[in-house]
């Protein structure tokens, strides 16, 4: 008797452990310099910078989709029998001053992120990203082998538009 009140007694115990939900599991930790939990700060200046950042990294998406333009202009020069040089040189410099612009827009956020705030290697990414395209925009000569450039710049462009949605998303993330 003694036995088959223990195996009930049992049977009972495990059936309402495994009627309990199972426990939270943890979150993956963030990288060393992205330290707030998502959706964890209700402090409004902490909440306030990290907007003023997401408005910034709108500001260069809005330049990234102007690089993709000026870049598709230049694809259409180069891509003819005639290339037209003077036109070419003159979308080049409109190119490279957008590309510089967006670094400039970049560096203003990072500049401006608040400590801790988990866009931050999200920036440094683009910050890398963007000496690599400005390189390319540097070497362009206005000839059909540009090409190739083109098409890498193209898929960069909107990679960086991809990583800054991401980024404001992540600069967001802390504030409730």
């Amino acid at each position: 008797m003694k036995y088959s009140s223990l195996i009930t007694l049992l049977s009972l115990s495990a059936a309402t452990v495994m009627a309990l939900p199972s426990p939270v599991r943890p979150v993956a930790p963030r990288a060393e310099s992205d330290s707030c939990a998502p959706k964890s700060i209700t402090n409004s200046n902490t909440c306030v910078a990290a907007q003023k950042l997401a408005d910034g990294i709108d500001e260069n998406i809005a330049v990234q989709k102007q690089e993709q333009s000026d870049v598709a202009a230049i694809k259409k020069i180069v891509g003819t029998s005639n290339i037209d040089q003077a036109k070419f040189q003159s979308v080049k410099e409109k190119l490279l001053r957008t590309v510089n612009k967006g670094i400039s827009v970049r560096e203003s956020n990072q500049k401006m992120a608040p400590p801790g705030n988990n866009a931050i290697t999200g920036l440094r990414t683009v910050a890398n990203a963007q000496k690599k395209e400005l390189s390319q925009a540097e070497s362009l000569e206005g000839t059909a082998s540009d090409l190739d450039i083109i098409s890498n710049l193209q898929t960069e462009f909107s990679g960086g538009i991809e990583q800054n949605k991401k980024n404001k998303e992540a600069a967001l993330d802390c504030c409730t």
